[in-house]
């Protein structure tokens, strides 16, 4: 049964990297993608699905995992890989350097260790990595405006982090069995967790690119006309509405502006005093607003579409949290009849 279960579970891990290599290529818009992004997200996510292929031949056909170069080089690929996709995501004004091809190194080492060496360092590195993105999280603390999730969430990634960290340093004493069962489920685990914080809170991509660029005190904005660009953008969400658009983005918007999403999101930032997200949530709550008292014959959801909201469920989460109360509950105390 639990053979099965984790057979499942590899399985489910396949399909969620695939799809998710597809989407940040083809489909995810939040920040600009440099190349040293695109090829890290690639590496990280192949390697993943390398190792979780490895668990499941080992469970069908007995392959050892303990013994194998390559699949140690694969743990040797994945954690700078990751470290080199969270750095372009949150730092990126640091300068690359061909010296970040070091960090690949270990991958070297990979045919002269044996596993029960291998995996200990592999995982150690890891660590070493894990530890660095929690300092730079921990950074953007004074930034909590500009996203907030639930802490059950954030304890979910460290209690799956930690579990893979102690399965990863206890290998060769678990043995293979319980280590291929206890790591492919909390990849599995993990790729879970990662769906349902994107699908839960939609934006906190963009919300933390947000942060991040709020927590630079270095300008991106230099020899740029900034009463131009407010003026500019104004004209955009007030004339325009161009908030109106579903598949409205941080990156669109400076496309319209000529700047970078950086530049975009620091001119948000500096002179609306709120991240994008919020600044187009409420100019979309603000319109709907008016639509539900000047409109009573529309339906919620109607206007929900209408001003830039791509479902019900969004709409009804947005006003919410800008008004305190549901676009029904705003009807009614405005004596309107809901419809």
């Amino acid at each position: 049964m639990l053979t099965l279960l984790t057979q499942w579970m590899i399985g489910f891990s396949l399909i969620s990297l695939a799809l998710l290599w597809m989407v940040y290529w083809w489909v995810f818009k939040a920040f600009e993608k440099t190349w040293l992004s695109k090829i890290a997200c690639s590496l990280m996510l192949t390697a993943m699905g390398l190792l979780q292929w490895h668990h499941w031949q080992w469970l069908e056909l007995g392959h050892s995992v303990f013994s194998n170069p390559f699949y140690a080089a694969i743990l040797f690929t994945s954690a700078p890989a990751f470290y080199l996709f969270s750095r372009e995501l949150l730092q990126f004004n640091t300068r690359n350097h061909p010296a970040l091809v070091l960090h690949f190194l270990p991958i070297a080492l990979s045919p002269w260790l044996s596993g029960s060496i291998a995996l200990p360092i592999a995982f150690t590195i890891g660590s070493v990595y894990a530890l660095w993105l929690c300092l730079i999280v921990f950074k953007l603390r004074d930034q909590r405006q500009y996203f907030s999730l639930e802490f059950a969430t954030f304890a979910a990634f460290a209690a799956i982090a930690l579990f893979i960290l102690l399965i990863g340093l206890l290998a060769p004493w678990v043995g293979e069995f319980w280590f291929v069962i206890a790591y492919s489920n909390l990849i599995g685990l993990a790729l879970l967790a990662m769906l349902y914080l994107q699908l839960r809170f939609p934006d906190i991509t963009q919300k933390t690119c947000d942060a991040v660029a709020a927590s630079y005190a270095a300008s991106t904005l230099k020899n740029t006309d900034c009463d131009a660009l407010v003026s500019q953008l104004k004209q955009l969400l007030h004339e325009q509405k161009i908030y109106r658009d579903e598949n409205l983005n941080l990156s669109t918007l400076a496309d319209n502006l000529a700047l970078s999403s950086h530049q975009t999101s620091e001119l948000i930032n500096t002179h609306f005093g709120q991240s994008f997200s919020r600044l187009i949530r409420e100019h979309r709550v603000n319109e709907a607003k008016q639509q539900l008292i000047h409109e009573p014959k529309a339906s919620v959801l109607s206007i929900g579409l209408a001003v830039g909201f791509s479902t019900q469920s969004n709409f009804y989460s947005a006003f919410r949290e800008l008004t305190g109360e549901t676009p029904g509950q705003f009807r009614k105390r405005m004596g309107i009849a809901d419809v």
